[in-house]
């Protein structure tokens, strides 16, 4: 099955703008500075859509499931876009967006802090919200395995601990997962 461009790059779209929309959510449960830039880029580009969502969906234990919802009828979306209107495919693809924005958003807060950690050098506000999601992963980590010299490698453990989830789902579910995010 070969799928047109035009589906491929709204695929691509419909990914970010979850990237998007769980940065949003993890910003908001890590409780970073609402006036932080970063957290500010998140909002300006997810409150348009999660406004009227909110009306229908809780915020449970500083959870925004509003933002949680509207993945999940992303991937809802892209499954009509991919297969057409098989309802099964759609909550199957819908639930595993959530999962696989996730895991794609912990990968690259992860990458990026790390490399902006060989840059930092002061108070710089997206530096520290990077911190302030990250250091929860980290920390349990940290305690396990410590830093040898300069060199922590625990953000390693957790890009081995997600490439391994990500293998396995794929091995398991094959195409929809790979089509999930």
């Amino acid at each position: 099955m070969e799928l047109s461009q035009t589906a491929l790059f709204i695929g691509s779209i419909i990914n970010f703008y979850a990237l998007v929309l769980i940065l949003r959510t993890w910003l908001q449960f890590a409780r970073v500075d609402y006036y932080n830039p970063l957290s500010q880029f998140a909002v300006k580009a997810t409150e348009p859509v999660l406004k009227p969502v909110r009306k229908l969906t809780p915020t449970i234990k500083n959870i925004d499931t509003s933002a949680l919802f509207v993945i999940f009828l992303l991937g809802a979306l892209k499954s009509v876009l991919y297969f057409g209107l098989a309802v099964d495919v759609m909550l199957i693809l819908g639930i595993l967006s959530i999962f696989k924005a996730i895991g794609v958003a912990i990968f690259y807060v992860l990458f990026i802090s790390a490399i902006s950690s060989w840059f930092n050098q002061g108070n710089n506000p997206i530096f520290y919200a990077l911190y302030q999601l990250t250091e929860p992963l980290l920390r349990p980590i940290r305690k396990i395995l410590p830093t040898i010299g300069m060199i922590d490698f625990s953000p390693m453990v957790i890009v081995f601990i997600l490439l391994f989830i990500n293998n396995l789902l794929f091995d398991l579910l094959q195409g929809i997962w790979a089509i999930a995010g």
